[in-house]
């Protein structure tokens, strides 16, 4: 699957970054260039990176997503990743790069046959 990207504009100056499929080292560029073309403009003031339809990212993806934000910072451009998966948001959780992106990272559930913590 490739990756499919939806820019619009939320308000004044604000942008969503829609994305569907992957976001891996093939595509990455792809994002790379959308985030670029909404810098260039100069009058961004946010840009919103919406991961609700990614089935899958690698670390390029991640990578490019961390740089993104950066880049936006040193800029003065506010930058948000929103509704990843729950696994993605894990993986940047992993990763240690969720906070810098602005991700919360949900609480690990137990899975069947899990033992249950011993108390002390």
């Amino acid at each position: 699957m490739s990756l499919s990207i939806q820019t619009g504009a939320v308000g004044p100056c604000a942008y969503v970054v829609a994305l569907r499929g992957e976001v891996d080292y093939e595509s990455a560029r792809e994002l790379r260039e959308a985030v670029t073309a909404l810098l260039s403009t100069g009058t961004t003031a946010s840009i919103t990176v919406d991961l609700g339809a990614v089935t899958f990212m690698d670390s390029t993806g991640v990578g490019t997503l961390v740089v993104a934000r950066r880049i936006c910072g040193d800029v003065g451009v506010r930058f948000t990743v929103t509704r990843p998966s729950p696994f993605l948001a894990r993986l940047l959780g992993g990763l240690g790069v969720a906070e810098v992106l602005g991700v919360r990272v949900p609480a690990p559930r137990a899975r069947s046959g899990d033992p249950l913590p011993q108390s002390a």
